[in-house]
């Protein structure tokens, strides 16, 4: 038989039982557009934010100084309390000279604590030496350093506490990941000018801050020369909320006056050549790992110092990024099994169908066995019927997903007061039309199988 003949009679036989084939249809809609749904979110979701945590750095490697746990004295305490009070246990006889004992002891424990109140932990710092030795390791391109400090913004009587981080000029733009919308990124020589943030510049203050304006910075005046841009995407945002406020050269960081908020005990000064972190970007052929164990070993000989005893840490947002993803990608395979059960339940419609269609057509398989009809012709005839139920199913349930998550995203995007983007994954389209055909094809095929198996003489007296 034809193949065109054979699509002839599996379309006859879809619109002979409309009502029966759109039941089963809808079944296959509802598990495609589940899972259409579902894998289109998580995909857009990870990649949104994917971009979100590299706008803070996805390549760089962040150290940071760190006060080394160590061991205090309270052990000892501790220790002596047991002692004293297990010395209740002492007789009589011995009891004036116990007594001297502890007072002995309580005087020397005193002195002790009196000393150790008065010890002060030195705190570690990023200094110049630091950078002078990471220089020294090939696979690190760039270094970058920074100095955070907090100020308080004053512009045409308004003010606003910010968050400022002083950077290498010569370097910053070659290591961030951020883009200007107005102006331009610091560059070599610049001093007393800031960058600023879209949230601060635009969304903080009555007016929006305009290139080249005079802001102040705890009283000292600063000129404004770029304005970055807000990241794009649902997230992109974020990068601008969590992020600084103000980028300025690191050298113009040590200048600005003390915040008079802090107490005279209290400064949040650095002095000259000490950071508050140190970024490096490696370069594109290096090896990460062995990079990051490199930097490792090499500031540990540097500052003197062992594992146990290491005052710095070294940061890797790349961690934090594929750890993130595999954790989205493996929520949205969780939730997308558990919309592939409604696709089971579609596939059990289908047979349903099939079971329900070969009864029906039994008379007529053996007329069509009878005047030359094989056996797979039978078995293709009924195959083709059950894919092209669960394949219009797959179609429809594609459209209604995407819509779905169009929906979804736009509203969020609402809520967020962010631009909606359209996202369509191609390879769930993929694989819920190819899911949707092999669903109709294993579950047609015990039917076909049977309907093809029929003698002619028992389908014929088939009532």
């Amino acid at each position: 038989m034809k193949p065109g003949k054979i699509l002839k009679i599996a379309f006859s036989m879809v619109k002979a039982n409309k009502l029966r084939s759109w039941l089963t249809i809808i079944g296959i809609i509802i598990g495609i557009a589940s899972v259409m749904a579902i894998v289109t979110t998580g995909e857009y979701f990870e990649k949104e934010v994917t971009e979100t945590l590299e706008g803070f750095g996805g390549d760089i490697i962040t150290i940071v100084a760190s006060t080394p746990f160590q061991v205090t004295d309270e052990e000892f305490v501790v220790a002596s309390s047991e002692d004293t009070d297990g010395s209740s246990d002492v007789s009589g006889d011995n009891f004036e000279t116990n007594t001297e004992t502890e007072e002995n002891e309580e005087e020397t424990q005193d002195s002790t604590s009196n000393s150790l109140e008065f010890e002060q932990v030195t705190e570690s710092q990023l200094t110049n030496m630091d950078v002078l030795t990471l220089r020294r390791i090939p696979a690190i391109e760039y270094i970058n350093v920074n100095v955070d400090k907090d100020a308080e913004m004053n512009l045409g009587g308004e003010s606003t506490h910010v968050w400022i981080t002083g950077v290498d000029p010569a370097v910053w733009s070659k290591i961030s990941n951020k883009d200007v919308e107005k102006g331009r990124m610091l560059e070599t020589g610049d001093r007393n000018v800031v960058v600023l943030s879209n949230e601060l510049a635009k969304n903080t203050f009555t007016r929006e801050i305009r290139l080249n304006e005079i802001i102040l910075l705890n009283g000292k005046s600063y000129r404004v020369i770029g304005i970055l841009a807000t990241g794009s995407g649902l997230l992109g945002g974020l990068s601008g909320l969590f992020g600084s406020s103000i980028y300025m050269p690191y050298q113009d960081t040590y200048s600005i006056p003390s915040n008079t908020d802090l107490s005279e005990t209290e400064t949040d000064d650095y002095s000259a050549d000490v950071y508050s972190t140190i970024e490096v970007k490696l370069k594109k052929d290096a090896d990460y790992e062995a990079a990051i164990e490199e930097i490792e070993r090499k500031m540990r000989l540097s500052r003197r110092v062992t594992e146990d005893t290491q005052d710095f840490y070294v940061n890797s947002q790349k961690e934090v990024i594929e750890s993130t993803r595999t954790m989205i990608n493996g929520l949205t395979a969780f939730l997308a099994f558990i919309a592939g059960i409604s696709l089971l339940v579609g596939s059990t419609g289908i047979a349903n169908t099939m079971f329900t269609s070969v009864l029906e057509k039994t008379k007529e398989i053996g007329i069509m066995k009878a005047i030359g009809a094989k056996n797979q012709d039978i078995m293709l005839i009924f195959l083709c019927n059950s894919a092209m139920i669960s394949l219009v199913g797959g179609i429809i349930g594609i459209l209604i997903g995407t819509v779905a998550v169009q929906a979804v995203l736009f509203f969020i995007s609402l809520k967020m007061n962010a631009p909606f983007e359209f996202a369509l994954s191609f390879k769930a389209t993929f694989i819920s039309t190819l899911v949707s055909i092999v669903v109709g094809l294993i579950a047609g095929l015990v039917p076909a199988k049977n309907a093809s198996e029929l003698k002619p003489v028992d389908a014929l007296r088939y009532e």
